[in-house]
């Protein structure tokens, strides 16, 4: 009889350990306070696609001019687009992207083997990342950032 008292006062004692231990989940491991709002209310970069056509451009080439490759080409300035489509909350209308040492890919329509320069009407798709918050998060104060990585440029549809 002694031996099952002490057994179930060892196992009632298992049980309540675990439950007093998530009761304490208020601190976290180093004994300061975890706030688990304010770590989701942080602002955090979110990759975005936007399309549209293309209503005036101003580029020039900062890197790779001298190499005869492409892929190492970066470009600067600002692109100014008719966004129709976009995803991840990223704004629709008319937008200006600004570009710093980015990737800029432009299409050949007669293929004579040098990159044709964009005109008005040229379809556009941009692609890069957007500052975002939680949805129940106060956003007042809050200013989105958007970052442009790659911009492609198409003929526009005859």
């Amino acid at each position: 009889m002694r031996r099952i008292a002490i057994a179930s006062l060892a196992l009632a004692a298992a049980v309540a350990a675990p439950a007093q231990a998530h009761n304490d989940n208020a601190q976290a491991h180093n004994g300061k306070p975890h706030d688990t709002k304010a770590q989701k209310c942080k602002p955090h970069a979110v990759g975005f696609n936007a399309y549209g056509t293309l209503e005036s451009q101003t580029l020039t080439q900062t890197k790779g001019a001298d190499t005869a490759r492409r892929s190492d080409d970066r470009y600067s300035g600002t692109v100014t687009v008719t966004v129709k489509r976009a995803n991840h909350g990223a704004p629709k209308g008319t937008q200006t992207y600004t570009l710093d040492n980015d990737r800029v890919k432009f299409y050949d329509a007669n293929k004579d083997g040098s990159a044709d320069q964009p005109k008005a009407g040229d379809r556009v798709k941009v692609h890069g990342k957007i500052t975002k918050l939680a949805r129940k998060c106060d956003s007042s104060g809050f200013t989105a950032t958007v970052t442009v990585r790659t911009v492609r440029f198409k003929p526009a549809k005859a």
